[in-house]
């Protein structure tokens, strides 16, 4: 006669040798375990980090909790659904089990009550069935995705055809355990569990001894292969269910946009990393958290153009040679290539992609230094850049006496000591010196004096050498920084404006990393939003063609500002047409890294561009020199009318869709419109 209350029926027809070996075998399993993760821990053994590599923990163990169960980074990928439903149903399996065994181990046998009774049992019934269904729909999607679609960005193995098919194992097994009770028991409640009580009709007119005998035999395989997969956790790819967390709990503080500073670089014996072992601890456990997605290749310009570097395996082989594999192999033109590394445009994409939050650009960067610092090899044409930087102070050896030419005929301010300014307007070396660059300056000027804001240029201004810090060479960044720093210090002025994303991110989020280095730094983008929203300058009603913003990587990726430069677009142009690849995840032009130095193939701008024609629109938008350079070039190589899109910087944009306060022409507003189209 059945229970009127239902109760979980714990170890229903296993023999007491099953029951007691189920103890045995999993504390066996829990020791292995244990020891699997502190062998992992050893591993992750370096240099020690520098102590304010972890600040504020309370906001990191809310990101990390936020990351690990919400999974926005995972998601922004429609195929991240599918792992979040995996993660989801497991953890839910695993709460089932857990309270199972406060049920019964706890409950039961100390307080000599049940926890899993009643409407909650049921409950809990009803939750374990939807939580393994989403977990074997995502395996399935899963095993097609590596299987049937041969996805490129994960591997379809013999070792991942293990890896999920455990997993299914392990939730199948369960279920048609389920379904042999419920097809003995028969209980009144049995829809609660609907998969199992679904399967129970395949054993009807099997007799209950027989079923009973084959439930002893599943349930015995059954919990081996849970128990098998609870101590193969830390030693197979299971292990990044614990090791993703710690990594993304030691993520790489903010700003991420700033590569950390050589401290008393003149006092350094060495510099960079050129064997493994001069990774850090804080570099390795990061290095053990990827989860070998294929989210950083997918999203890499520099896999999209088929150079040598994937970030994806450059990752799998420093986290082998942690392990022990390759031990005899030198870290540079061994485990990594040169030619892979000089790759890199550090555009930041696999860094902001990465469930794991590896900061790959950096690591990239500390193997630089060593080939720049100690080596002094560098690709073809970037070795004359960083000569002419160091000399003269801009990457072209152009005449420093010739910087301020562009404004000639403009009546900008020299910037003077003891005068107060509104703004000093950092025009970088782009803007000084390119021709079609030039044109962005005069916009900027154009709008600043539409807006009546009284503003300076610097004529002590010198490269920042952003690239040379980015190509390894951290002792001339360094030494333009301390440059550009004293001569800023000697004006007053309420901030700085720059109207280059390199630029921008330099000065506000490297420069105050140096003693007095840090005032209030504005990008273009935000500066002209502002204008328009706080009306100091308005556009024409008369709307320019459909345009397709590129982003730059220096403001979207690494400083979060996407938003603002299509709501100064949406004002100036009649529609924005987006590029699939946009905001945060759109593709690197090829410039960064000190990329358009080097004299190697160009082929990501060629890629960026046909993506970005591909959207549609009349014309592109850029917000950096760098790129508005890429892209001009990528289109003159098509040598096509087809490809005739009209490109500029956002700053253009607004400055010829100007509407002066009366709706009137002035003379000296024609003057400058001339000029600015010059």
């Amino acid at each position: 006669m059945q229970d009127i209350i239902p109760v979980r029926p714990a170890f229903w027809n296993v023999p007491l040798w099953a029951e007691v070996g189920v103890y045995i075998i999993g504390l066996a399993a829990l020791i292995v375990c244990i020891a699997g993760i502190i062998r992992s821990v050893r591993l992750r053994r370096g240099k020690a980090p520098n102590p304010d590599v972890f600040p504020d923990a309370a906001a990191r163990t809310k990101h990390m909790i936020k990351e690990v169960f919400w999974q926005p980074r995972i998601r922004e990928d429609g195929l991240g659904w599918m792992h979040f439903w995996l993660f989801w149903g497991f953890l839910f399996l695993f709460w089932g089990t857990a309270v199972a065994t406060l049920d019964w181990d706890v409950a039961h046998l100390v307080f000599g009550t049940r926890i899993l009774k009643g409407s909650f049992y049921l409950v809990y019934k009803l939750i374990l069935d939807a939580a393994g269904l989403f977990a074997l729909i995502a395996l399935a999607f899963a095993a097609w995705r590596r299987f049937g679609a041969h996805d490129v960005r994960v591997e379809g193995n013999s070792r991942f055809a293990c890896i999920l098919g455990s997993l299914a194992f392990i939730i199948i097994s369960g279920f048609v355990l389920e379904a042999l009770r419920l097809a003995v028991q028969q209980p009144a409640w049995a829809h609660f569990s609907f998969v199992g009580s679904a399967i129970a009709q395949i054993f009807a007119g099997i007799s209950s001894d027989q079923l009973q005998t084959i439930h002893v035999f599943v349930w015995v395989i059954h919990g081996l292969s849970a128990l098998v997969f609870i101590g193969a956790i830390p030693l197979t790819y299971y292990g990044h269910i614990f090791k993703t967390p710690t990594s993304i709990f030691h993520h790489k503080p903010a700003p991420t946009g700033a590569i950390k500073k050589i401290d008393d670089i003149e006092e350094q014996e060495s510099f960079g990393i050129s064997k493994f072992d001069q990774f850090t601890r804080l570099d390795r456990l990061r290095l053990d958290g990827c989860t070998e997605c294929g989210r950083c290749r997918s999203v890499c310009p520099a896999v999209k153009a088929a150079t040598p570097l994937d970030p994806k395996n450059l990752v799998l082989s420093l986290q082998a040679r942690m392990r022990g594999a390759d031990a005899d192999k030198t870290l540079i033109d061994g485990v990594v290539s040169k030619d892979a590394l000089w790759s890199c445009t550090t555009c930041g994409a696999c860094a902001k992609v990465c469930p794991a939050e590896i900061p790959i650009p950096d690591m990239i960067v500390s193997m630089r230094r060593h080939l720049a610092l100690e080596m002094g090899e560098f690709p073809e044409g970037l070795a004359t850049a960083l000569e002419n930087t160091a000399t003269v102070g801009n990457p072209w050896g152009m005449d420093p006496g010739s910087r301020l030419a562009w404004c000639k005929d403009l009546d900008v301010e020299t910037a003077k000591p003891g005068v107060a300014y509104d703004v000093l307007y950092w025009v970088g070396c782009s803007a000084s010196y390119d021709r079609r660059a030039q044109k962005i300056a005069r916009a900027m000027v154009k709008i600043l004096k539409a807006a009546g804001i009284r503003f300076a240029v610097m004529a002590e201004e010198r490269c920042h050498a952003e690239f040379a810090r980015r190509a390894g060479e951290e002792y001339l960044f360094q030494t333009a920084a301390a440059e550009n720093i004293e001569n800023i210090n000697r004006y007053s002025f309420k901030r700085i404006l720059t109207a280059c994303p390199h630029c921008f991110n330099t000065l506000k989020n490297e420069y105050p990393q140096f003693e007095n280095g840090s005032w209030p730094v504005e990008n273009h983008v935000d500066f002209i939003a502002k204008l328009l929203d706080e009306k100091k300058i308005s556009l024409k009603e008369a709307k320019e063609a459909s345009v397709t913003l590129h982003d730059a990587c220096y403001l979207a990726r690494y400083n979060d500002i996407e938003k603002t430069p299509r709501r100064i677009l949406i004002q100036a142009c009649s529609s924005i047409a987006e590029a699939h690849e946009k905001g945060c995840r759109a593709t690197c032009c090829g410039a960064g890294g000190a990329q358009i130095f080097m004299d190697r193939p160009a082929r990501i701008n060629a890629i960026r561009f046909d993506e970005l024609k591909a959207a549609g629109g009349g014309q592109l938008a850029v917000e950096c020199p760098h790129c508005l350079t890429m892209l001009t070039s990528a289109q003159a190589q098509q040598n096509s009318a087809q490809t005739a899109l009209s490109i500029s910087d956002i700053a253009e944009i607004v400055a010829r869709n100007l509407k002066e306060p009366d709706g009137s022409q002035p003379q000296a507003s024609q003057k400058m419109q001339q000029a600015t189209q010059q």
